[in-house]
């Protein structure tokens, strides 16, 4: 673990209902094979630390919601840093979104709730301030699967991997309708890349 940098990016609270969720996930995860991560280390490294530059740059008092939480991230994660948001979790299998509504109530997460749907073009989920994603679908897809779900200063925050794959992602959307940041992230084990995306003015 990066103690140092973990140290600077979360308090002690925040520390402390991360080391719980690492906990309660590792725990589910030998009966319910929900993600592919050893021990507390390697969660810390390749999900926490991942996820984690979205924690800065999400406003307070906007409405999120994440994508394909799967196990949580990055939506718990910005649910412990960021208390003033209200955050909706969106998970299509019943297995993670019973682990997510048990992380919820243990960490006392009020300010998140968790809908369990397949998010198709037609929902009606609600509208956000603030999109969130990590592997969850190509950029394309995404925007026409939250069509229903954006105003016009929503802001889309991707977690997107290979820059050729993301360039290629970013080709196929309508540039007169938005415009886009690719910002490149240090990420010593996968390429990482955090994709802002706006409506025109």
């Amino acid at each position: 673990m990066h103690d140092a940098a973990y140290q600077k990016t979360f308090n002690r609270p925040q520390q402390e209902k991360i080391e719980k969720y690492i906990e309660l996930a590792i725990e589910f995860n030998k009966t319910h094979n929900i993600f592919v991560r050893r021990d507390k280390e390697e969660i810390l490294d390749k999900d926490i630390f991942d996820c984690s530059p979205l924690i800065k740059i999400i406003e307070p008092n906007k409405s999120i919601v994440d994508l394909g939480s799967g196990g949580g991230l990055p939506g718990v994660l910005l649910s412990i840093t960021n208390p003033k948001n209200q955050i909706t979790l969106i998970e299509s299998s019943h297995k993670k979104c019973y682990f997510l509504k048990s992380l919820i109530h243990d960490l006392e997460l009020t300010n998140t709730k968790v809908i369990n749907t397949t998010l198709t073009e037609k929902n009606d989920i609600g509208v956000f301030d603030v999109i969130t994603a990590r592997a969850f679908a190509p950029i394309e897809k995404i925007i026409r699967l939250t069509k229903n779900n954006t105003h016009k200063q929503s802001i889309y925050y991707l977690l997107k991997g290979k820059d050729k794959k993301t360039i290629d992602e970013l080709k196929v959307i309508n540039q007169k309708k938005y415009n886009y940041e690719i910002i490149k992230l240090d990420n010593k084990y996968f390429d990482r890349s955090l994709v802002v995306i706006k409506e025109n003015e």
